[in-house]
């Protein structure tokens, strides 16, 4: 059984935020959490894989010690306003609605979410729900954030797993994540912006969304504990994945006419174990 804290701080305001989760749990040395960064979804969107999207969160509802953080861009989002606007990659029946399509893709998207309301370790917002909010006043994220329940990570945040055992064996894991902006066409450009963040920002896990590709890597640095003993600390880079096909037979859509790379769907997990204090990470 697994007991959650959270630091619900609940603010809606833009600084960078911190996050505290503690868990009381019973287990041993193969006792392992389970994190899904989610997001880049684009509900809303034709090329939107909503049914991978839904089988992803019934995953993280039905598995033990699973836990998700939102990575932003959860609806597309894209109005008559935004240049990249074609009414033939708005998904129905948004399209035939088109005045009320932003309102109804944040009420589709926060019902898909639903069922894993008590899961989610923060939200992050993206580019098109900000996009959104500057353009038009109309804030995607406080709809989230009074649905879900959960709290805002805005921009960017650094969140701390804490975890405490029956015999009070206590570990805690550091996460650094992002929606991002930017991005060129090769994964390996997105690597190196996150492995930039090691010099600048101690954690054990680095995440960022937005560029809709799955990228992972294992880093590895050295230190000297209390003791005076060589040790070794593994960090985890992560780019998040996305649920958004760019490139569809009939439709032309802004990551055609921009020649983005096509996407690999799907999301990484990230596999925690408290009492080996270990990372991995997978697809």
């Amino acid at each position: 059984m697994v007991r959650i804290e959270r630091n619900l701080r609940k603010g809606l305001g833009i600084k960078m935020e911190t996050n505290v989760v503690k868990f009381r749990y019973h287990g041993g040395n193969n006792t392992w959490f389970y994190l899904v960064p989610l997001g880049d979804i684009h509900l809303g969107n034709v090329g939107c894989e909503i049914g991978k999207a839904k089988e992803m969160i019934e995953w993280i509802r039905t598995h033990k010690n699973t836990y998700w953080i939102g990575m932003g861009d959860y609806i597309d989002a894209i109005n008559y306003m935004d240049k990249r606007f074609d009414q033939t990659t708005v998904a129905e029946p948004y399209r035939s609605n088109l005045s009320n399509a932003i309102s109804n893709q944040t009420r589709d998207v926060i019902k898909i979410l639903m069922p894993i309301k008590d899961k989610c370790l923060g939200l992050h917002r993206g580019n098109h729900e900000e996009t959104i909010r500057l353009r038009t006043q109309y804030d995607v994220m406080y709809e989230m954030w009074k649905a879900l329940d959960s709290k805002l990570l805005n921009d960017t945040a650094i969140t701390r797993l804490s975890f405490m055992d029956e015999s009070g064996h206590g570990s805690a894991f550091e996460i650094f994540s992002t929606h991002g902006s930017g991005g060129g066409k090769k994964g390996g450009g997105i690597i190196n912006k996150l492995e930039d963040m090691i010099t600048y920002v101690d954690a054990d896990v680095y995440l960022q969304g937005h560029v809709h590709r799955k990228e992972t890597e294992t880093k590895s640095t050295l230190y000297l504990d209390t003791h005076g003993n060589l040790k070794v600390k593994k960090r985890v880079l992560g780019v998040t994945g996305c649920f958004l096909h760019g490139y569809q037979e009939g439709v032309s859509s802004y990551v055609e006419k921009w020649g983005f790379p096509p996407t690999d769907t799907g999301a990484i997990k990230l596999m925690f174990n408290p009492r080996k204090h270990d990372v991995h990470v997978s697809e």
